[in-house]
């Protein structure tokens, strides 16, 4: 399973000051978080829902994550359908969890907050894996930058992303 994170150049990969300034998704603000994705396209489009047609990024970078703990020390879980239980994963297991992760009302963002925070102060894991609202079969990881996991994650060399311009077009005049 793949974790990138799509990120601004002058930061670097494992930074989550992010997440203690400003509420996210998952997260209350002030609860350190870090958002990363399972694929490049998905990170593209978490990052573009966010922007109108005048502020397409220009200085991303993506970086992927690599994990070189014991065997079976880094944990990955997600949140059972319809519930706040959390359920333990171990690494390849991951990749089997599309049908079955959380899908309670992704929209209601204080109850995604409320699951998130238990979550990472829980401390049970690494990385959660929560479905994306802009493609809920699709997933995004969340890591836990308090987990003594974070510690053996590191994030490979930036590579260079440029948005292609023609996802933010102006709006089109009425016809």
């Amino acid at each position: 399973m793949a974790v990138i994170r799509l990120h601004r150049k002058q930061r670097p990969a494992a930074n989550y000051d992010g997440s203690l300034l400003y509420a996210g998704r998952w997260n209350p603000a002030g609860t350190p978080m870090l958002y990363a994705s399972t694929s490049l396209s998905l990170a593209c489009l978490e990052i573009l829902v966010h922007l109108n047609a005048r502020q397409i990024p220009v200085d991303y970078v993506y970086s992927k994550a690599k994990f070189e703990p014991p065997e079976g020390f880094v944990r990955f879980g997600y949140l059972r359908r319809g519930t706040n239980v959390f359920q333990e994963v171990l690494g390849a297991e991951a990749e089997y969890l599309e049908a079955i992760d959380f899908r309670g009302d992704l929209r209601d963002s204080d109850s995604t907050r409320r699951a998130g925070l238990s979550w990472a102060t829980q401390m049970t894991s690494l990385g959660l894996l929560v479905p994306s609202v802009v493609i809920p079969t699709e997933m995004n990881v969340l890591l836990n930058p308090l987990h003594s996991a974070f510690a053996n994650l590191t994030w490979g060399d930036p590579a260079p992303f440029e948005f292609d311009p023609r996802l933010l077009k102006p709006e089109a005049a009425p016809e």
